[in-house]
């Protein structure tokens, strides 16, 4: 297990730092039973912590946003954005944990824009060209990018999770923190139905030519098993496609945030778009859509002050 500080630090951390370090103990010990924060990243988020308990105003569970603020000015003063969100996002883990959401309540990582991060969203005219110009299993990755799917539920995704004959058709989505198992359904939209319709009778007759069939959907031949693919494997699928329709090589990602922007342009109220993303909340679509939107409104706006040749 790692320590959350040394010995010095502990006897210098008043009262209610050492409630740090007892329930980030706690905490830390808990992620790392379930996978997360497991060598270099554990001792990281140990320092964070240790550090965190000698100046920090308050206990865990009262620490407040000017809080945040006086710790962000004594153990980050300068830092780059990405440092000063990476501080955040230990904190707002481990202060929900201790059942106080004053990182997320107060959306103060957003007052810290990673600029050195890129948001690319897919245009709808480029998405469409992509879709045109895929061929092959091309066609079934830029048909679930086109409906807002993560490339990791692609690559998790079952034949047995396609229902075309039911009534409605549907299809079971193996989400990000499903554990690999189906944890939300939605309806087949035509254009996915109408990909799968040639190419799930394709794919059965590869099964019947090798030895073993993992069952996934997207998947290689290797020797004689038929077996799924990597998130570099889908990523070589997408980038052929965009390559064929000419347009820029856009990562998996940009699909969903496009057909957030999209949904969202089109008059789609912040529900629907949040169950077409398969998000918790309405709330948490809002955050992660308008920005996207304003930012899409923004250039619009700047392209009306472009000189209009032979206009008016």
């Amino acid at each position: 297990m790692l320590a959350l500080s040394r010995p010095s630090e502990v006897i210098a951390a008043p009262d209610h730092g050492r409630r740090w370090i007892e329930l980030g103990r706690e905490w830390l010990v808990q992620k790392q039973r379930q996978g997360k924060y497991a060598g270099r990243n554990g001792y990281e988020v140990a320092r964070v912590l240790g550090r965190t308990a000698v100046i920090a105003p308050h206990g865990p569970e009262r620490t407040t946003e000017e809080d945040l603020f006086v710790l962000l000015s004594r153990l980050c003063p300068g830092a780059a954005p990405k440092t000063v969100r990476a501080y955040l996002g230990i904190w707002g883990s481990f202060l929900s944990w201790c059942g106080n959401w004053v990182v997320q309540e107060s959306r103060i990582r957003e007052r810290f824009p990673n600029r050195a991060t890129r948001t690319p969203v897919v245009p709808p005219e480029d998405r469409d060209r992509i879709l045109t110009a895929a061929v092959g299993q091309e066609r079934i990755v830029t048909a679930l990018l086109g409906v807002g799917r993560r490339r990791v539920e692609l690559i998790r995704s079952r034949v047995e999770d396609f229902h075309l004959d039911r009534v409605p058709p549907d299809y079971g989505v193996r989400e990000k923190g499903g554990h690999g198992e189906v944890s939300a359904v939605f309806p087949l939209p035509a254009r996915l139905r109408s990909e799968l319709a040639w190419y799930l009778p394709l794919r059965a007759t590869w099964s019947s030519t090798c030895l073993s069939d993992s069952g996934h959907l997207l998947c290689r031949r290797d020797g004689g098993r038929l077996v799924g693919v990597s998130s570099a494997y889908a990523d070589r699928l997408l980038h052929s496609a965009e390559r064929r329709a000419g347009t820029a090589l856009w990562p998996a990602h940009a699909f969903r945030r496009g057909v957030a922007t999209m949904l969202r342009a089109r008059g789609a109220d912040w529900e629907d778009v949040s169950n077409v993303l398969g998000h918790r909340s309405p709330e948490t679509t809002r955050l992660y859509v308008e920005p996207l939107v304003r930012r899409s409104r923004t250039a619009s706006a700047l392209e009306l002050l472009e000189l209009r040749v032979g206009g008016v």
